[in-house]
């Protein structure tokens, strides 16, 4: 088989496997993985945009879960980027990114954003996640080891920017998940009612915990 011929297999091998990628077809998927190099998995092969970028990368932006945990299991890097965005951070920005930030989870993917103004997956996922499905992404970090009481550059904290939310329910499980009321909050940062709320959250946890000893 000459260069030419090669080559040109091995474009075919890739765009099919861009393919299976972008439409989750996990049996095209598994097919061709056989017929390219593990080494390819982790470098900018694949068109996107005007770009290129990873196997990894193309199923997050296909919102394509499954296709995701399969390339994270046949060879994919968590830490390789095409970009300055982090797999987890690309994650979050996409709709289905409960179901991504899950299976980026359960491979271990950095939740710490080095060297980006939002530093990490929790703080990303106020700024990214819809209200009505933020505790869901909060929940699944600290199910995996999230850290609730984290500051930004700004100085704030992951509950000060909760209780902007005024949601009640997400003061709630961040309170007895460990996160700690701010000692100083601004005015007309929100309601007076919320705090009040957050702060009975954070005394009815209290007393559980001296009841329980």
């Amino acid at each position: 088989m000459n260069l030419f011929s090669n080559t040109a297999l091995k474009k075919r091998a890739l765009k099919k496997t861009a393919i299976a990628i972008a439409e989750g077809d996990l049996s095209l998927l598994k097919k061709q993985l056989g017929k390219i190099q593990s080494e390819q998995l982790n470098s900018p092969l694949f068109e996107h945009q005007g770009g290129y970028i990873s196997a990894a990368e193309l199923a997050i932006v296909n919102q394509q879960a499954k296709a995701l945990e399969h390339l994270l299991q046949s060879g994919c890097s968590t830490e390789y980027r095409s970009s300055d965005q982090p797999l987890l951070y690309l994650a979050l920005q996409q709709k289905q990114s409960l179901a991504l930030l899950t299976v980026l989870l359960q491979q271990n993917s950095p939740t710490r954003f080095a060297g980006l103004e939002i530093s990490s997956a929790e703080f990303a996922c106020f700024r990214y996640c819809p209200a009505a499905s933020l505790m869901l992404h909060l929940s699944r970090l600290v199910e995996y080891g999230g850290e609730l009481n984290q500051v930004n550059q700004e100085g704030h904290s992951l509950l000060l920017l909760a209780l902007a939310t005024e949601q009640q329910s997400l003061l709630q499980f961040m309170i007895n998940s460990g996160a700690e009321i701010p000692h100083e909050i601004a005015d007309n940062w929100c309601s007076n009612e919320i705090v009040s709320y957050a702060k009975r959250c954070a005394d009815d946890l209290r007393i559980r915990q001296m009841m329980l000893g």
